[in-house]
């Protein structure tokens, strides 16, 4: 009988141990709570509101984004132009200096220079070297005068980084080129492998005379070398991303479901005023940020949401029922 008691007492205390001790077997263990702790910390450094920090804040265009999604969407860019071909060009334009010439193929002269045209209101290609707009460095020269005056890049140093040249084939296709470097060099100085030679870009060079005319060699004594690269191409067909789904407008917010696609760096929201049909955008989301903007829904106004890729490409603007 006396096992008896000592058994139910030895059962009892582990129940009442139990009891006691339960709520601290629910606490979470030391290393649990750093775990939850540091996720709390991290949970601070968020994209979007690293972004609102001003904290390493980078844009394509108005949309706000991180160092490493550039990487990323670079790399999609890249991707997206591997398919890009060179061409024979057959006319140049530049609209800043008011260019506008034929371009005709030339090669190599007796005395080891680049050809050039005869006629001085037109530009030569250097047919050895690369196509325009393949990798590489396509070279187009042309005379800066004559004995008669000015000739077709008389104005060519006159150019800026980010202005615009514009090549075209015989069959219409375009590329648009930007500007982002112009040097000159002494004619015997000048990089020959830099300027004719290999480059993961697809880039031009545009070369001409300057600097002093020299009557004992007949030639000016420095050469012009302008570079741009290749922005567009007229024959990549534009790829409009997926449009936003689920854009719903409450009398709040209004709200979408994000689009899957990698290249989507963010959204734009508009406004249209249903009686004039006045569209009005009034809102941009980042990538990182939630996919709801406030507003104080009209019922004389409809709005809508599109989607906007790394190229700039938007989608359709989707209605919000």
């Amino acid at each position: 009988m006396r096992q008896f008691w000592i058994m139910a007492a030895a059962v009892l205390l582990c129940g009442l141990l139990f009891v006691i001790l339960k709520p601290l077997a629910d606490e979470p263990a030391f290393e649990d709570s750093v775990a939850q702790r540091t996720l709390s910390e991290t949970r601070k450094q968020a994209p979007a509101e690293q972004l609102a920090a001003g904290k390493d804040l980078d844009k394509i265009a108005e949309f706000p984004i991180l160092p490493a999604q550039r990487e990323k969407l670079q790399e999609l860019q890249k991707q997206r132009q591997k398919s890009i071909q060179g061409m024979i060009p057959a006319r140049i334009a530049i609209p800043s200096i008011g260019v506008d010439a034929v371009i005709e193929a030339t090669g190599v002269l007796d005395n080891g220079e680049m050809g050039v045209p005869e006629d001085i209101n037109q530009v030569g290609w250097f047919e050895p070297g690369f196509k325009v707009g393949a990798k590489g460095h396509a070279v187009l020269a042309g005379h800066v005068d004559s004995l008669t005056g000015p000739a077709i890049f008389y104005h060519l140093a006159k150019v800026e980084p980010g202005e615009t040249v514009i090549v075209t084939d015989k069959d219409g296709r375009e590329m648009v080129f930007k500007i982002n470097d112009k040097t000159s060099y002494p004619t015997d100085e000048a990089p020959i492998a830099d300027i004719f030679g290999a480059s993961e870009g697809r880039m031009i060079n545009l070369i001409t005379c300057t600097g002093t005319f020299n009557r004992d060699t007949g030639s000016h004594e420095e050469r012009l070398v302008v570079t741009a690269e290749l922005v567009s191409d007229s024959s990549v067909q534009l790829q409009q991303p997926e449009a936003p789904t689920n854009v719903t407008v409450t009398p709040f917010n209004l709200s979408w479901h994000a689009v899957r696609d990698d290249a989507i760096i963010g959204y734009r929201v508009y406004e249209e005023d249903i009686e004039t049909g006045e569209l009005t955008k009034i809102a941009t989301v980042s990538l990182f940020d939630r996919k709801k903007v406030e507003l104080e829904a009209d019922e004389s106004k409809r709005y809508y949401v599109s989607s906007v890729d790394v190229e700039l490409n938007e989608s359709e603007k989707s209605l919000a029922e």
